[in-house]
């Protein structure tokens, strides 16, 4: 009794601080969710990406429901940009889930591969800003959603979107790593409102992926609900603070992480 008692203030605990690294840094908390419950509770690799996908689901709504009162993100975006990915995500589950299902050591090894990648190309940019200013131009608070034109290079995103929600269903870490930046650097959008749409994105099309992962009996929901009631309210903190945390520190503890997570999985 003692244990699962244990269990469940670690996994609210855990859920809480995923949550509130999720929606500052928009790169989606499934690279912490699928580790611990392989990890930490010997979930299998399918079932823990299942899972991560209906925690992410939570978590990404609160965060939706927080950007989209503060102008942060739209409905039209999140619907524009989320068709792609909700396509890249069926594509996903028809080659893999269907056709050729996969082996859940090569989903491990998959999965530690890009936590590596993410990690190295996170500290990479840590590097690069460390003496200079992230951000030029007008301040966060006067750019405003409507003053981009995002239809100028919206052709060269489409693969992109794809490409995030095939992810975010094959090893359930969200997509954020590619939408992020995907918005800022190629349809010119603010880092703080790509955050906002690119979390807005991945929970709609997580409202897919749960439905999909669910039909295939690849989701946990006791322990989804346990990280996802701390996740709801680390969203909720994470985007009320995401404008004010100086994210250099921030980025560089987690690329640190993810590295050693990512060793962690290959072993």
């Amino acid at each position: 009794m003692q244990s699962d008692i244990a269990l469940i203030i670690l996994l609210f605990i855990l859920g809480f601080i995923y949550g509130n690294i999720a929606s500052i840094t928009g790169i989606g908390g499934g690279v912490f969710y699928v580790p611990t419950l392989v990890l930490l509770l010997g979930i299998p690799m399918d079932i823990a990406i299942g899972t991560s996908i209906f925690v992410i689901l939570i978590s990404s709504g609160a965060g939706f429901i927080i950007f989209l009162k503060d102008k942060r993100t739209s409905l039209k975006l999140t619907l524009i940009f989320g068709f792609f990915s909700i396509l890249g995500s069926i594509t996903c589950t028809i080659i893999f889930q269907i056709l050729i299902p996969i082996d859940n050591a090569i989903l491990k090894i998959i999965f530690a591969c890009v936590l590596i990648l993410t990690g190295l190309l996170m500290f990479k940019k840590v590097y690069k800003s460390k003496n200079k200013s992230k951000y030029t131009g007008l301040p966060t608070s006067e750019i405003n959603l409507k003053n981009v034109d995002y239809k100028a290079n919206f052709k060269r995103s489409i693969p992109l979107f794809l490409l995030a929600g095939f992810i975010a269903n094959l090893i359930g870490i969200g997509g954020g790593v590619i939408n992020t930046p995907s918005l800022h650097m190629i349809l010119g959008f603010s880092i703080h409102d790509s955050t906002g749409i690119s979390i807005s994105i991945i929970f709609i099309t997580e409202i897919y992926n749960t439905i999909a992962k669910s039909m295939f009996g690849l989701v946990y929901f006791m322990f989804g609900l346990l990280l996802g009631i701390g996740s709801i309210l680390g969203a909720i903190s994470g985007a009320k603070i995401s404008k004010k945390i100086p994210k250099i520190y921030l980025q560089f503890i987690i690329s640190i992480m993810l590295i050693v997570l990512a060793i962690r999985m290959f072993f």
